[in-house]
């Protein structure tokens, strides 16, 4: 008796049970917010707009850049949030609709989504000194 060959499972192929968020975060006065400060308040706003079933919503913040000052007199800052796949929209809206954190006004908006990681890292320029394939370079967002 002759088995069919198994097939390959390419992983690349298969749905991501993640999406990552680039959100970029802008105040007229300069905040120093917590990542435990931000998901509570994307939590609080799920609740707000999605009721219960919003607050049901898996959200990570896995990295918040320091704020820093754009040239209008504005600070600004980026946050990486991963969402899970079949919550993107309730987050997404949630985080549109904020308009405040730590009673300061700010507005939010989703810069870049993806459901791989690496592709909301900066490009970096490849080393012209010795092997940057080797060579262990640290994220930098």
């Amino acid at each position: 008796m002759i088995l069919p060959k198994p097939k390959k499972l390419s992983f690349s192929k298969l749905p991501s049970l993640w999406v990552y968020l680039k959100v970029s975060v802008t105040t007229p006065v300069y905040i120093d917010i917590t990542d435990i400060e931000f998901k509570s308040a994307i939590m609080q706003s799920l609740q707000i707009y999605h009721g219960k079933a919003g607050s049901l919503s898996h959200v990570d913040v896995l990295k918040i850049t320091s704020m820093s000052k754009c040239n209008n007199n504005f600070y600004t800052c980026h946050v990486i949030l991963r969402v899970a796949r079949q919550h993107k929209q309730e987050v997404w809206s949630a985080l549109t609709l904020m308009n405040t954190l730590q009673g300061t006004r700010c507005a939010l908006n989703v810069v870049k989504e993806s459901p791989m990681l690496v592709s909301l890292l900066p490009h970096q320029a490849p080393s012209t000194i010795g092997h940057s394939r080797y060579r262990h370079q640290p994220a930098v967002f």
